[in-house]
């Protein structure tokens, strides 16, 4: 009798296992690269709570990898060496631009919308009033690789008939918020920064002089060699993300995911590409 109850158990051991062969065998060691936009460990911080998060929901393990600089992201991205990864607007379309197409998984929705705005803000007791009216005055940009505080309000400038030789004087200060600082400090006449800079100084005496066309927000790719069905699983886990302290780990002001299309980064496309025309000549 105990010997039965033995084999018994030993096949139902075995059943078990074979049984989990399958689902074992399947998961994959996926990698996650994100651009060094702030410190690795704040990087890790940020986006453990999400790789948790995907890895329970998917059974896929992931890593998270930060690329040494902007231009290598691209080419990692471009060069389909990596599974998962985040990205600026501007530089996934610079990436597509060089390298074609990458699947895109998600992008984030900020305060409700999947899109933003870069604005050129000036002092409040300024005679400023119009981008026109820049001309013989003087500007500031944030990073030279920033969306909003550089290439955004460059095509801005340029779409307003004003160039950079129009102006008396431009200079990079480094962030959003050395750009407001500026300004607000008599610095400079105008300068470029993303809409939530602009609300965050706007009460210490900003005033708006124009506002971008929308811009789609920072958006996760797959690889293009990466499976099908994991990719589809990826999407519809983050698609689906509600939770609060995952989605304001990335960015507090982050409150869900969305899916977009490549089309979406159209304008910004168009953008670039009068920058870049303004650069050459």
């Amino acid at each position: 009798m105990k010997k039965t109850a033995a084999k018994v158990i030993l096949c139902l051991y075995c059943l078990c296992c074979f049984c989990l062969a399958p689902a074992q065998a399947s998961a994959k060691q996926l990698t996650l690269w994100i651009h060094p936009y702030l410190l690795t460990s704040e990087l890790l911080n940020r986006f453990s709570p999400l790789t948790a998060y995907l890895q329970k929901k998917t059974g896929h393990s992931i890593t998270i990898k930060v690329s040494r600089s902007y231009q290598s992201h691209i080419e990692k991205v471009g060069k389909n060496q990596f599974d998962l990864a985040y990205m600026g607007p501007a530089p996934y379309v610079e990436m597509t631009n060089r390298y074609g197409k990458r699947r895109i998984l998600a992008c984030l929705v900020v305060k409700g919308s999947p899109f933003f705005h870069g604005i050129i803000i000036a002092r409040q007791d300024s005679q400023l009033n119009s981008l026109h009216g820049l001309i013989g005055k003087s500007f500031a940009f944030g990073d030279r690789n920033s969306t909003m505080s550089h290439i955004v309000p460059h095509y801005m400038l340029i779409d307003a008939g004003v160039s950079l030789k129009d102006l008396n004087k431009s200079s990079f200060l480094g962030s959003h918020n050395d750009v407001a600082l500026a300004v607000l400090g008599g610095y400079y006449d105008a300068g470029g920064v993303k809409e939530e800079i602009y609300y965050q100084y706007r009460d210490r005496g900003l005033k708006m002089l124009a506002k971008s066309p929308p811009v789609a927000e920072h958006l996760f790719v797959a690889s293009n060699e990466l499976e099908e069905d994991i990719f589809l699983a990826i999407r519809q886990a983050l698609v689906e993300l509600k939770d609060k302290h995952i989605l304001s780990a990335l960015k507090k002001s982050v409150t869900g995911m969305k899916q977009v299309s490549d089309e979406d980064y159209n304008g910004l496309r168009l953008m670039m590409r009068e920058h870049n025309n303004w650069q050459e000549e």
